[in-house]
């Protein structure tokens, strides 16, 4: 897990990309930078029950933390619902349990005294930026050189992405890792220090901003693991003696070499697209634009900082024949411990050339998105 900051030295495929992505940038007529807001971008290609609850959830939220002073939120913040995930034309029911889980902590976003100041639309922001449950998943390698097949759970994720039982609901849920729910514990405690770290930093211009962005990125680094490192888990998976099913897949048996990378390509997708969307959010930002790694940095450019129509520009060129863009390939997570700085420390350490590590860069994505991966 590297914690000094990346050089981001140009390399031949580095030029190569600028030069493409100049000529794209001309072409376009020098395309206005969008700001986006994470909220807006979190939500869109979910499935329509899905928005309509959050909606609704939000719409209860809001005006409540708005009003200032102490207490706790008693409603429910949870978002649970439809079997359908996404709005993509094709895509097909799965079996549930799904909802879409936050990137600001349930006991942070139900402590009202923590939101004091903040604007109805950055409250929006703070409330909409979720994944889906599904999405969320990770690898556990053994925990010693001879652990005994089925004696551990080499793939797990957030309730219920992997489970043991071709059912609804949780039941059957392998949840290794996740954490029970308090600060520091598994990779959720972990996603909830980092939050708070940059939480309370007083130093922050844009606190509110900041911590939403943050939960962002610990998300990705937290909560799902890259291809790469999933792939690690493959011939644990194939050997367990029980078979292992996945919300986005169905009722398909992951010990099985199709359906195993069908799930990989699922959770690359929604892992990537987080990081198109959250390097947009950056870059709209010049305090924070520093810390956007140079390949997304230069799709996002090329294309007026929107990052779909960057990361699709970025897929057809990395499986075209000819140049292909720099591909980050780190086996796991290259950013550093978020733990330990606030997103405003990093960003007022990062200069020319020396970007601190809040996020990667670009991944190889599936030549198409999956089935159920979120539509537009």
């Amino acid at each position: 897990m590297p914690s000094h900051p990346a050089k981001d030295k140009p390399t031949p495929l580095h030029l190569s990309m600028q030069k493409r992505n100049t000529v794209r940038y001309k072409k376009a007529g020098k395309p206005s930078l969008q700001k986006q807001e994470l909220g807006k971008l979190a939500r869109r290609g979910l499935a329509g029950p899905l928005r309509a609850e959050l909606k609704q959830l939000r719409g209860k939220w809001v005006p409540w933390v708005r009003k200032g002073g102490g207490g706790q939120y008693s409603s429910k913040i949870r978002v649970r619902t439809d079997k359908t995930l996404t709005s993509r034309a094709g895509a097909k029911q799965s079996f549930v349990g799904i909802g879409l889980d936050e990137h600001v902590a349930t006991r942070l976003l139900k402590m009202r005294a923590l939101w004091g100041g903040v604007s109805k639309r950055k409250a929006k922001n703070l409330f909409d930026t979720r994944s889906r449950t599904a999405d969320l998943v990770w690898y556990n390698p053994p925990p010693n050189q001879g652990a005994a097949v089925g004696s551990w759970q080499p793939i797990a994720g957030h309730t219920p992405a992997i489970k043991s039982k071709a059912v609804g609901g949780t039941s059957g849920a392998i949840t290794e890792g996740h954490g029970n729910g308090r600060p520091g514990s598994g990779r959720d405690g972990l996603r909830e220090l980092a939050v708070d770290q940059t939480r309370q930093d007083a130093n922050s211009p844009k606190p509110f901003t900041d911590t939403l962005i943050m939960g962002s990125l610990a998300t990705i680094k937290y909560m799902s693991d890259p291809s790469t490192q999933l792939k690690l888990a493959r011939p644990h998976v194939k050997a367990l003696p029980g078979a292992r099913y996945a919300a986005l897949t169905g009722s398909k048996d992951l010990r099985k070499k199709k359906h195993f990378k069908n799930l990989v390509a699922h959770v690359q997708e929604e892992r990537e697209r987080k990081k198109w969307e959250v390097g947009s959010v950056m870059r709209g930002d010049a305090r924070l634009a520093g810390m956007v790694p140079p390949v997304i940095s230069n799709y996002l450019h090329a294309h007026g900082n929107q990052p779909r129509a960057a990361m699709e520009a970025f897929r057809s060129d990395a499986h075209s024949t000819n140049k292909k863009p720099p591909i980050n390939t780190s086996v796991e997570s290259d950013t550093r411990d978020l733990t330990t700085k606030s997103l405003h420390q990093m960003a007022t350490k990062t200069t020319t050339g020396r970007r601190q590590r809040s996020l990667s860069d670009a991944r190889m994505l599936p030549v198409a998105p999956p089935q159920n991966s979120r539509g537009h």
